[in-house]
């Protein structure tokens, strides 16, 4: 069952109109979970923490408004999720969804806490990204539990190690899928910004043609994926991929069978994209 954890108040009455301390995070995360505390500092030892982390922390709590705005559309976002989750999938989640203060772990981050899967949403990110609207936010929340939805419904082995950028792809295509079926449709992405959607189907065939290139020949393909790298002056672009590939999947096989393709089936549509848009 979904579970919907909401620490605003408790961010609110810590927080708000004061430079971020770490001092009383900690005690914050620790209401929250023992583990919360631990979780997010090992994950945030990989960041220069004065030079990344708290500026961010220090703007979110600067900016009242723009928290409240995300809350409120955190609040609309899991208004009746499980109903049409279950409506459109058939299927119960097991997951907690948090909206919390984090260490900028991610807008999103699908994990597990306490045992349980769950969907960890930072709103110093949030407010950083000006994802504080209700089509941002619902994007991003049901992008991650696309996620685990994949990772419960999955039987069959991953192909990760033995084709990681593909597996990446795929991964990314099915919360897309996931994303797009409760956001609206296979024309709603949470990225289309300034023409985003445009220039990626007019260039649809050369976008799949240089991700393939790339995975027969080992390349690196961080270019497509993450708002920090860009192809061709343009980010993000392989969730936009992995929506076209799950769709032309899910046609294939069915919604419940798309999370269990194997490499050689993604390998083929994947193929099949770049042929066809030659």
């Amino acid at each position: 069952m979904l579970r919907v954890l909401d620490s605003y108040a408790e961010i609110l009455r810590t927080f708000s109109g004061q430079p971020f301390s770490l001092g009383a995070w900690r005690p914050y995360a620790e209401k929250i979970s023992a583990a919360l505390p631990r979780k997010c500092l090992a994950d945030t030892e990989k960041y220069d923490f004065l030079r990344q982390v708290k500026p961010v922390l220090d703007f979110a709590c600067a900016h009242p408004a723009q928290m409240e705005a995300a809350h409120e559309s955190f609040l609309a976002a899991v208004e009746t999720l499980s109903e049409r989750i279950r409506a459109r999938f058939a299927v119960d989640l097991d997951a907690d969804i948090l909206c919390y203060l984090g260490l900028c772990s991610g807008a999103g981050w699908a994990t597990e806490l306490d045992g349980r899967p769950a969907v960890l949403l930072g709103a110093e990110k949030i407010v950083e990204l000006n994802w504080t609207g209700k089509t941002a936010m619902c994007g991003l929340l049901y992008h991650e539990l696309g996620h685990l939805w994949h990772s419960q419904c999955r039987k069959a082995p991953s192909f990760e190690k033995t084709a990681p950028a593909l597996w990446q792809l795929y991964t990314e295509g099915i919360a897309m899928f996931f994303e797009q079926e409760l956001a609206g449709g296979p024309d709603f992405f949470h990225q289309d910004r300034d023409g985003w959607l445009s220039w990626c189907r007019e260039n649809e065939g050369e976008l799949f043609r240089e991700f393939w290139r790339r995975c027969k020949a080992g390349e690196s393909v961080q270019d497509f994926f993450g708002d920090w790298c860009s192809y061709r002056g343009h980010s993000d672009i392989g969730y936009f991929l992995g929506a076209v590939l799950a769709r032309n999947l899910s046609a294939a096989f069915g919604v419940r069978q798309l999370c269990d393709c194997t490499e050689q089936e993604v390998i083929r549509a994947l193929q099949g994209a770049a042929e066809r848009n030659s």
